[in-house]
């Protein structure tokens, strides 16, 4: 199709020039990672190795250590994350390294950072959901009752109209005009002169 056929836009929709940009490997990766605790874990490994790429105790994590395989080794995801980054499985599966000449950087941190962030999020607005579920089921049923007739009461009163209407001039006897003294008010207050 042309971009006449369409409408000037551009593809998809998006107005010309806009740029689609893909997730990149390690996005996609933490994106299949639904466990904070992991991504905790995994930000403070990226960063210990990132700001002291010499340091080899920072460039080896065992991964049959409890603590470690609690919330690597086990989590789905998790190891593959780590392998995105450039760590590699070594001895029978029981380490990761990050082999010489391979470093992590604070772009992976950041990473790391903003997938949390995203799962914080969605983790949130679940949480919302399942909170306006619950109280939609728990819900009084004589309280909806009377939500509901409020509703319709509304919705009746706007149907008529407003309440008050435009005044109507209505004829009153003869229609002769007459003064106030001859209407019965003389000009004196008072009563009795």
């Amino acid at each position: 199709a042309s971009r006449a056929k369409m409408g000037g836009s551009g593809y998809a929709g998006y107005a010309p020039g806009h740029k689609v940009v893909m997730a990149t490997p390690l996005q996609q990766a933490l994106k299949a990672v639904k466990d904070d605790k992991s991504l905790e874990t995994m930000e403070k490994l990226t960063r210990n190795s990132a700001q002291a790429p010499a340091e080899e105790k920072f460039r080896r994590v065992r991964l049959t250590n409890e603590k470690i395989a609690a919330v690597i080794t086990n989590v789905p995801g998790a190891v593959r994350v780590m392998l995105e980054m450039g760590w590699r499985l070594v001895e029978n599966d029981e380490f990761l390294i990050l082999p010489t000449g391979t470093s992590v950087t604070m772009k992976d941190v950041r990473e790391i950072d903003d997938a949390r962030r995203a799962l914080r999020k969605l983790e949130d607005e679940e949480m919302k959901r399942r909170i306006a579920a619950r109280n939609r089921a728990r819900q009084d049923p004589e309280k909806a009752r009377l939500l509901a007739q409020m509703e319709a009461d509304k919705a009746e009163r706007a149907a008529k109209g407003p309440v008050t209407a435009g005044s109507v001039a209505v004829p009153r006897g003869e229609g002769r005009m007459m003064t106030a003294e001859q209407a019965g008010a003389s000009g004196s207050s008072g009563g009795g002169g």
